[in-house]
């Protein structure tokens, strides 16, 4: 299957024994530093048919933690999301990933378990398009969670047409409903919420800037895939690079994973894909800056703040964060959003920049070098937003950081 991120702090291990028939047990075993210091998200790859019998309805997933004394505990949203590569023959197979948020407990081996109830489950988290389909609202329970601007948007009164961009998440919300980024800013009308573009893109002896929509643009070619449930909304979109509005050079596919809020906030992951569609095309950060890539334009904040973090050249764990926190507008008190990496981008870790004066902080990939785009090869870029309440902490954010960076060991035992 092809995964969009890895979502998973802990090793998981997905078991058939001790479980009556309809049932299946999830251990997570305390192992290798699995146990997770904050909540996470977990995906355990599973046939449901295999582990459920056959006819398994996934809208009807329960999940459990057992206790001491193997009683069950209270529910657990859970969510099923079918692998789009595995072709559907009649009602099955129902091959794909299992996800939930797994909260932090003491070290220890932990026991799910997986089964079915008689009604449908609760499906907080929905995406709704507008009539056009050229963005698409992500909500739980009811409140907003993000925009993902599919297709153009419109350019303010004022602005030169060039401006005009597709392909960002604007506006993206705090907990109690704050707008956490800004777009069209006066200053800089080429910012755009949180998005990921490189004022270097080449093609052959030529330099464009798509990060400053300078000859070459970002346009939608189509919405593959937009998904609701009880623990996270899924969206999968196709972009293509347009040099000078006409010739494609670059095809852009994106995976967005939006969690429902939990105690410890909301965990929104992002995987961009970059495939060649040409000969000599390649991306790279501002000459002698090294600014581009995936970054945030923070919306103004009072008591504003800005927390970097990465490790030390040389150190046997690889880390990294950046964090912008203060008090939004329409908000219940500080609030704030932060981008981590995954150590499988290429260059991991990147140098981090931030630029206070314009609101804008990112991990800029890939900095002064050019990365280039072969014809018919993909570069895969991955990051973590964790939307919290109040102003994050070194340690919390370092905990976050551990759960985003381990990828689950993963077993089917029978």
């Amino acid at each position: 299957m092809r995964r969009a991120i890895v979502f998973c702090a802990c090793v998981a291990v997905l078991a058939c024994r001790a479980a009556t028939a309809g049932e299946a047990i999830l251990v997570v075993p305390n192992a290798h530093g699995a146990t997770p210091r904050v909540s996470t998200p977990a995906g355990v790859e599973i046939d449901l048919d295999k582990a459920l019998g056959p006819g398994a309805d996934p809208a009807r997933l329960h999940l459990a933690e057992m206790g001491p004394d193997d009683k069950p505990g209270p529910a657990i949203p859970v969510q099923f999301e079918r692998d789009p590569t595995v072709p559907i023959r009649g009602k099955g197979p129902k091959v794909g990933t299992l996800w939930w948020l797994l909260d932090p407990k003491p070290p220890a081996e932990r026991r799910f378990r997986l089964g079915l109830q008689d009604a449908m489950v609760r499906v907080p988290m929905a995406v709704q398009k507008d009539a056009a389909g050229d963005y698409y609202d992500v909500s739980d329970s009811g409140r907003p969670v993000l925009r993902f601007n599919h297709g153009i948007v419109p350019v303010p009164q004022g602005l030169a047409a060039n401006y005009a961009r597709a392909g960002y998440l604007h506006p993206v919300f705090g907990p109690s409903g704050e707008r956490l980024s800004d777009d069209y800013a006066a200053d800089h009308p080429h910012h755009r919420g949180v998005g990921w573009s490189w004022p270097v893109t080449r093609w052959k002896d030529e330099v464009r800037d798509i990060w400053a929509c300078v000859g070459v643009w970002s346009r939608p070619v189509a919405m593959r895939r937009t998904l609701g449930g009880p623990v996270l909304a899924i969206l999968e979109s196709q972009h293509a690079w347009k040099w000078g509005d006409t010739e494609p050079i670059v095809r852009e596919e994106v995976t967005l994973r939006a969690f429902r809020l939990c105690e410890a906030g909301r965990f929104v992951d992002v995987e961009v894909r970059l495939t060649g569609l040409a000969d000599g095309v390649a991306i790279g950060g501002r000459p002698h800056a090294g600014y581009g890539g995936f970054g945030l334009r923070g919306a103004p904040a009072k008591d504003r703040k800005i927390t970097a973090g990465t490790s030390p050249i040389g150190s046997s764990r690889l880390w990294s964060w950046l964090d912008y926190s203060g008090v939004f507008a329409g908000g219940q008190g500080p609030a704030g959003i932060a981008i981590f990496e995954h150590p499988s981008n290429l260059y991991y870790p990147s140098k981090l920049h931030q630029y206070p004066e314009c609101n804008y902080v990112m991990p800029a990939f890939p900095g002064e070098r050019e990365v280039p785009l072969v014809k018919g090869k993909t570069l895969v870029l991955k990051h973590r937003l964790w939307i919290h309440a109040g102003y994050a902490e070194e340690k919390t954010l370092s905990d976050v950081c551990a759960g985003y960076a381990k990828e689950p060991i993963v077993q089917l035992a029978k």
